[in-house]
């Protein structure tokens, strides 16, 4: 299922919460980011930053 960015508000994993709404799409990123497993955040920021995102 497919769900546009402005109706993703709240996002929890097991590593937290974060509220998404209004936020810049690189500041979105950089929350998504931070919700990860730590094992994959580095390379998460590594591929955000080659697309742009960041």
């Amino acid at each position: 299922m497919t769900t546009p960015r402005n109706d993703t508000h709240i996002v929890v994993t097991e590593h937290g919460w974060a509220n998404l709404k209004g936020l810049s799409t690189s500041q979105r990123a950089r929350a998504l980011i931070a919700l990860a497993d730590p094992a994959f955040r580095e390379g998460l920021e590594r591929d955000a930053r080659d697309q742009g995102l960041i």
